[in-house]
C-alpha cells in the first residue's frame, strides 16, 4: 500500500497547548512529551500529533489537507503560537519492525529505542545523523516514521534494512 504525500508541520509558542487543545481535543493534555495521537481537525481533517515538550507539537497530515489545517489554525492567530513547515525536515516511513530497527539506532539517553511502544518517539542516531523514531498508526496500519534532515535521507536509506516507504 502507497501512502499519498504528507507534510509535517510544527506547532509551538507560549500558547501552543491551548490552541493544541482547541485544535486537536482535551485528549492532547493527557500525553506527556513523545507521545502522540490521533485526532481530526474540524471533524474532517485526520492528523497524528506528536508532543515534542509541554508546547510544542509535530503534526502529520496529507499534503492535500494543509491548506484546510493552515486555515483551522489562523483562527488562533491572535495567540502566542506559530505554524511552521520547516524546508529542511523529512521523514522516511517504515513498517513496524522494530526488531530490526532498534539494534541500528544508538538512542539518546534516557530514552531507549528498543520496546519504543505504539504511540510514542525516541531521540537517536543512526551512524551519527540524528533522528526522531515516532512509532504509531499511519492509515490505520502499524508503522515507524523516521524524522531526520532532508539531506541525510538517502544515506539513512542505504542503512536500513526495511522498505523505505512502503507499509506491509
Amino acid at each position: 500500500m502507497s501512502e499519498p504525500p504528507t507534510v509535517l508541520v510544527d506547532l509551538a509558542g507560549f500558547d501552543g497547548l491551548p490552541v493544541a487543545r482547541a485544535l486537536f481535543g482535551s485528549a492532547i493534555d493527557r500525553i506527556a512529551p513523545l507521545q502522540s495521537l490521533e485526532s481530526l481537525v474540524g471533524e474532517t481533517i485526520p492528523v497524528s500529533v506528536l508532543r515534542l515538550c509541554e508546547n510544542n507539537f509535530r503534526v502529520r497530515l496529507a499534503e492535500s489537507d494543509l491548506a484546510a489545517f493552515t486555515t483551522a489554525f489562523q483562527m488562533h492567530q491572535q495567540q502566542r503560537v506559530w505554524l511552521k513547515q520547516f524546508d529542511w525536515l523529512g521523514s522516511l516511513l517504515l513498517p513496524d519492525q522494530m526488531h530490526l530497527l532498534a539494534p541500528l539506532i544508538t538512542p539518546k539517553p534516557p530514552h531507549r529505542i528498543a520496546g519504543l511502544q505504539p504511540n510514542c518517539a525516541a531521540p537517536g542516531r543512526i551512524n551519527n545523523i540524528s533522528v526522531l523514531v515516532w512509532r504509531h498508526a499511519i492509515q490505520a496500519k502499524p508503522a515507524v516514521e523516521l524524522h531526520l534532515a532532508s539531506e541525510d535521507r538517502s544515506t539513512v536509506e542505504t542503512l536500513l534494512p526495511l522498505t523505505v516507504g512502503n507499509l506491509p
